[in-house]
């Protein structure tokens, strides 16, 4: 039989042995700075409650923000401790990163709907998912205003000969929408140049977008793998963000315009199975489009991965207007319009001219895609005009929020992304495909506008935007700056330097040079900008 004996200290023999460790003195260097007590605090579980399971006692949360807020003190007291080496202190930076991670899985565990390429090929496609009309997510919002301007003497054929001049007239109405529809006259049919040997051989590069992925998946993934990429390089999350392409998609394999012709509608084709299946519902056929890209989106069930060439230069592809670097009639009258993309951002009363350094953003860019191409939430560089032409091919769909609404807009997107507020710098690298759904449950308006060929679509400044493709399609595009972009590119120039972003463009120097142009007594050409009223004055 064990036998146990119970030791019991008396409070005198407690006060003898804490005299007694007063009296000894620490080791050199270990003495203590402050005095201090150490007290018991009763947490929200009770320490006498040791029966119960420990993994139940849940830890109080400590805030990034708290930890960061006391390593100061921390560094104050261990600089005092010269055996401590101080290059391993806790590094701040690498703490806020820890703070931007989104701590999710990157892997998708869903069936692949698309098998794309095969030993022999990267070019092929077996489409194994199929369209679910049931299941359809097509958003509930109203339309964008649609502008005829027609053949007849009417001041808005007048209007239309002029680019700026037109858009000034309609900017009242269809800036209130963000953005809108342009119909030309049927008797303007600027031919499609991009025809014969380009048609043929000219080749582009693609970019794989994968929809399942495009709600908030990619970009979590891609804000995971930006903050090991710095913490491994020991550099900062602003300086690789200079470095590097950020959250581009990942490269694709070339085409020629025939052969992507072909690859999109065999992917359509296949997709939704039968050749008639639009006319057996009494819908448009982009509407069946939409609704099945909106469920892909909200509520996947398959990987589908399409291609998309979207942003290609025109000086090195070509344009699909004529234009006199191509071997164009300098004297057609289409050659010369305002309303050719090349033309468009250097005509008269368009402050892009003054900037030479901005050949970028002066020249025409193409988009080539196919069924659910998507071109996901974003504004306009420095929030300029964008004007975008469609040549050819299936109908898209875009989605636009007013400018007035852009903060809204802005802080409903950081909402799906909370871990980006500590980096503003990286917001506008995002890749997000939101629903116009979510985004009206937030009170922000979004207007829909369906673009057909021959068709222009405006967007005004500052408005965020989206579209998609409903099948393959041509259409070019074009930056602008009528004086009524004014005060907001002042907005863009001050959000640019708050976020530590890179400029496309000198709002200055556009500002100066234009106003400079005016005083020349081209009063004709800046009429709106001079005068205490006038747009230079009010953005000086």
């Amino acid at each position: 039989m064990s036998c146990f004996h119970t030791v019991m200290m008396t409070n005198k023999d407690v006060g003898i042995k804490r005299g007694r460790a007063e009296e000894m003195t620490a080791p050199p260097g270990f003495a203590s700075l402050t005095s201090f007590t150490l007290k018991r605090t009763k947490g929200n579980n009770e320490a006498c409650n040791l029966a119960g399971n420990p993994n139940d006692i849940e830890p109080e949360p400590i805030e990034v923000s708290s930890k960061i807020a006391d390593v100061e003190k921390l560094q104050k007291c261990l600089k005092r401790r010269p055996w401590i080496l101080h290059d391993q202190l806790i590094n701040l930076e690498k703490l806020d990163r820890k703070h931007l991670k989104t701590n999710i899985s990157g892997e998708n565990t869903l069936p692949k709907g698309v098998i794309r390429g095969c030993p022999s090929c990267n070019k092929c496609q077996k489409v194994v998912a199929h369209w679910r009309p049931e299941e359809s997510c097509k958003p509930v919002i109203e339309y964008a205003p649609v502008f005829h301007p027609t053949e007849e003497f009417d001041f808005l054929s007048q209007d239309f000969k002029d680019t700026l001049q037109y858009i000034a007239k309609i900017r009242p109405k269809a800036e209130e929408f963000g953005i809108c529809r342009i119909v030309p006259p049927d008797s303007w049919k600027p031919p499609f140049t991009a025809k014969g040997k380009q048609w043929e051989s000219s080749k582009f590069h693609t970019h794989v977008q994968q929809i399942d992925e495009l709600k908030d998946l990619y970009s979590k993934r891609k804000l995971d793998e930006t903050v090991e990429q710095a913490e491994g390089n020991r550099t900062s999350i602003l300086e690789l963000d200079h470095e590097s392409d950020g959250f581009e998609f990942e490269c694709g394999p070339e085409f020629t315009l025939r052969a992507f012709k072909g690859y999109a509608e065999h992917f359509k084709g296949h997709y939704f199975q039968k050749k008639d299946i639009f006319t057996e519902f009494r819908t448009s056929p982009w509407e069946n489009v939409e609704g099945e890209y909106w469920r892909i989106v909200q509520n996947p069930t398959e990987q589908i991965q399409v291609l998309s060439g979207h942003n290609l230069e025109a000086k090195f592809f070509g344009s699909g207007f004529p234009s006199t670097s191509l071997g164009g009639d300098d004297q057609n009258e289409y050659t010369k319009s305002g309303w050719n993309l090349n033309n468009t951002a250097r005509i008269p009363g368009s402050l892009l001219a003054f900037d030479h350094g901005s050949a970028a953003l002066l020249a025409p860019r193409l988009d080539v895609g196919m069924c659910f191409s998507s071109i996901c939430w974003k504004v306009e560089e420095h929030h300029l005009y964008s004007l975008s032409y469609m040549h050819l091919g299936a109908s898209r769909i875009w989605y636009g929020v007013p400018g007035k609404y852009h903060l809204n807009c802005e802080a409903a997107l950081k909402k799906t992304f909370p871990e980006i507020s500590g980096h503003p710098e990286l917001f506008h690298k995002l890749v997000t495909q939101l629903s116009p759904s979510i985004l009206k449950s937030e009170g922000i308006p979004v207007y829909r506008c369906v673009q057909h060929p021959k068709q222009f679509v405006l967007i005004f400044p500052g408005v965020y935007y989206s579209g998609f493709d409903t099948g393959f399609s041509v259409s070019e595009k074009v930056n602008l700056a009528p004086l009524d972009w004014l005060p907001h590119g002042q907005i863009a120039a001050e959000t640019y330097s708050e976020r530590r972003r890179k400029t496309s463009i000198s709002y200055d120097k556009v500002l100066i040079e234009g106003a400079r142009d005016a005083a020349r007594g081209d009063f004709a050409r800046w009429k709106n900008g001079c005068g205490k009223n006038g747009w230079f004055y009010k953005s000086s």
